[in-house]
């Protein structure tokens, strides 16, 4: 047994300049694409919404044009203030929005969403009426993004008595361990995220979904400046920038994969298997498999067999070649569940016929009984890592950060399980890159997030899937942000 501190994670921003925090890195650096020549130097952003919420969301825009000041704390490294989206600094970028990108729906027209029946009714009615203004943006003016500005009234209409966030995106993605809580208190609002994420993919354009009172954070929202750095970050993704990277090992190309399963709508249906891979960058592709899953009464868990999963894994690693343009030489897949014997026999054959170097399997769960304490009344630092021997660990993902100084959880932090089924490097550089993986999601800038981005991306991108035709994937966006 041995107990030792991961060092956090460096990342990579402008100029190969590094540090370990997103807003601290950007804002000193600029994003890490700052001089590609494909980075979105303009952001175009397009708006869909009724008419005064709208003009609620643009006020705020020309807000974030500027510096949003922290709110008053002890811990300044956590709650930073915004320097503003701006070409002079930070993303080095320019946010573009004019009334020709802005599609307004009338109160009339939104209240007969109301009247069309259950709530599942209201849901694909708002749906359609939403997916309606997309098609006319993305067939007439093709914004980088487009904003759905969700009115308050239609979320209390399902959730009355709910605390909500003003951004759809960093409600459903908030740090900490209280998520499925959450989802469940909100059913028919994540629902209606869902849906409308998944109808409007044959559009092409990604979006961001956010509520209108947005320009009036409460006591239960995060502060102002907190927002504008979640939201910005994600448009300037979604756009197709970059705005940090994990740092690359030297003279090598790694990928990493998640592999994932998920149920129809109905919950009756065989689950189907997903693939998210991801370079360095968090540029990668999401697949979903081609054949049913049988689940074994005998084991509630699905598993692949080992052709489905020399399938999938040979699909997703010959769309990343074609999309990235990258062969990678080191593959790490990461499961929630155990790698069976026909699984890792599929992987590896897919991994052969790649000519893939070096190949690393790890499952990673969330469920475990074990805790460590510390003499201080501070939980362990995050980071911390206890190997029971060499396939068996223990990680915090979650806990004290001494940059911030503080640990900055609701939740007493639980460890991750990390098992390893085959490794060809050391434990540590696994377990240091799941760290940085906790890093690479686009929502969220505060950056000791729980589970990596292989395993967090899973949920989001299954619970969209089930809202598009099984079998039929012509509709289905490979990119990620159109997801998040």
């Amino acid at each position: 047994m041995r107990l030792i501190n991961l060092p956090e994670p460096l990342l990579e921003f402008g100029n190969n300049n590094t540090s370990i925090c997103p807003k601290d890195g950007i804002r000193r650096f600029g994003p890490y694409d700052i001089h590609q020549q494909d980075r979105p130097e303009k952001v175009v952003v397009g708006v869909i919404g009724k008419s005064d919420s709208v003009d609620i969301v643009l006020t705020w825009l020309e807000e974030g044009k500027s510096i949003i000041d922290a709110k008053p704390s002890k811990q300044p490294k956590l709650f930073p203030s915004f320097m503003g989206f701006q070409k002079q600094n930070g993303f080095c970028s320019q946010l573009v929005y004019e009334e020709e990108y802005v599609r307004r729906i009338n109160n009339t027209e939104f209240d007969e969403v109301y009247k069309v029946g259950s709530e599942d009714e209201v849901i694909e009615s708002a749906v359609e009426l939403y997916v309606r203004k997309i098609k006319w943006l993305s067939e007439n003016k093709k914004p980088s993004v487009i904003l759905c500005v969700v009115p308050e009234s239609f979320v209390q209409h399902f959730n009355p008595n709910t605390a909500l966030e003003a951004d759809e995106e960093q409600s459903a993605d908030e740090a900490g361990e209280g998520d499925d809580d959450e989802r469940a208190s909100n059913k028919m609002e994540y629902n209606f995220r869902r849906m409308l994420k998944a109808r409007a993919m044959k559009h092409h354009i990604p979006i961001q979904i956010i509520r209108d009172r947005i320009n009036n954070p409460s006591g239960e929202m995060q502060d102002k400046a907190s927002i504008a750095w979640n939201l910005f970050t994600a448009l300037y993704y979604k756009a197709a920038g970059t705005p940090w990277s994990l740092i690359r090992p030297p003279a090598s190309v790694v990928c990493y994969a998640g592999i994932s399963f998920y149920q129809s709508r109905d919950r009756v249906s065989m689950q189907t298997s997903i693939a998210q891979i991801f370079n360095e960058l968090g540029k990668g592709v999401i697949l979903r498999g081609e054949d049913p899953i049988h689940v074994k009464k005998s084991d509630p868990v699905p598993h692949l067999t080992a052709e489905q999963a020399y399938r999938l894994m040979n699909r997703a690693l010959a769309e990343y070649r074609e999309s990235l343009h990258l062969a990678p030489q080191r593959l790490v897949v990461h499961k929630t569940s155990n790698f069976t014997d026909a699984e890792q026999a599929g992987i590896i054959e897919a991994a052969r016929e790649s000519r893939i170097d070096a190949l690393d399997m790890v499952t990673i769960q969330r469920g475990t009984t074990f805790r460590l304490f510390r003499d201080q009344r501070y939980p362990p630092v995050r980071g911390t890592l206890l190997s029971f021997d060499e396939k068996n660990h223990l990680l915090y993902s979650r806990g004290s950060v001494p940059y911030f100084e503080t640990y900055p959880g609701m939740y007493i932090p639980n460890p991750l399980q990390i098992r390893l089924f085959r490794h060809d490097v050391s434990p540590e550089l696994i377990c240091n890159e799941i760290l940085g993986l906790t890093k690479m999601n686009w929502n969220n800038t505060q950056f000791d997030r729980r589970l990596p981005i292989t395993i967090e991306c899973a949920r989001k991108v299954g619970d969209i899937l089930k809202y598009l035709p099984e079998g039929d994937d012509s509709d289905m966006e490979l990119r990620y942000s159109f997801y998040m």
